[in-house]
């Protein structure tokens, strides 16, 4: 179930930050298909709209909050998306203009309840006015579900029934595959690529990660930085690697793909990963 819950202290003492007539309308589109519709909320000096992971709207009467991880789609316009934007959809965020523009990129934040932050695919910073939005596509897999839209195109794998391609971008903490999963089925990971989780010389990994660096605090502490990773839904966080031999799910669920690492905003680069259902 998505979590939400109202901020009770920061309203009081961020209640100074609000600015309601400037705020745009916005609709939240929830990885489980749900909508929670409201206007962008911010709190703080920075007036943000995303703290600690949470992305948050205001409604009458509340502040609701939901994991950026459970959000499919920052939609300012509503109804349903033509065909070729889905089609443009990748492993990563997308940005669709009102103008019906297309770029990748990452979603940073929303500013003042009416300004988006935005990387393009240079990592150039760029604000752009939320009125100039159409749709922010978070989590690719889920809003191809949410939209009943064709998933990510089916790839040949070696001795293998053909899977899916996930682009897993490591400024993301988790992307979902759009692929759902019971506990105990096998699921074959072949993956590639490579990423860097710093701007320093050597930061570099491939998805088997670098064994240079192990932290207490990665999401799975048990393999190095730059590893890829999985979950089911809100479940811990398992180890994939560069492995092709067929995994066990631990849980039923949406399967997600990740990077371990706890700083993702220095990363850069991506893991290209064929995931098959036996």
């Amino acid at each position: 179930m998505v979590r939400r819950f109202i901020t009770t202290a920061v309203l009081v003492a961020c209640a100074g930050a609000y600015a309601f007539a400037a705020a745009e309308r916005v609709t939240f589109v929830l990885t489980n298909g749900e909508r929670r519709s409201g206007t962008v909320a911010f709190h703080g000096d920075q007036h943000e709209n995303l703290i600690n992971g949470y992305l948050n709207i205001a409604t009458n009467d509340k502040d609701e909050t939901f994991p950026v991880d459970q959000v499919a789609v920052i939609d300012l316009t509503g109804g349903q998306p033509q065909p070729n934007e889905l089609a443009q959809l990748g492993g990563g965020h997308m940005l669709v203009m009102r103008d019906g523009s297309v770029q990748q990129g990452r979603f940073v934040n929303m500013i003042g309840g009416d300004t988006l932050l935005w990387d393009n695919q240079a990592g150039q910073r760029q604000q752009i006015a939320l009125h100039d939005v159409s749709r922010v596509y978070l989590n690719p897999g889920s809003a191809r579900t949410v939209f009943n839209a064709a998933g990510a195109a089916p790839v040949a794998t070696s001795g293998q029934a053909a899977g899916t391609q996930v682009r897993v971008d490591a400024k993301q903490a988790w992307t979902d595959t759009g692929i759902t999963v019971n506990a105990g089925d096998r699921v074959v990971f072949n993956a590639s690529g490579q990423i860097a989780f710093g701007q320093g010389a050597g930061q570099t990994s491939d998805p088997n990660g670098n064994p240079a660096e192990r932290r207490a605090n990665y999401p799975d502490p048990t393999v190095p930085v730059g590893a890829l990773i999985g979950k089911i839904g809100n479940s811990a966080p398992f180890a994939i690697g560069m492995q092709t031999q067929p995994l066990g799910m631990p849980a039923s669920g949406r399967l997600m793909l990740g990077i371990n690492d706890n700083e993702l905003g220095d990363n850069s680069g991506f893991y290209t990963v064929t995931v098959t259902k036996q």
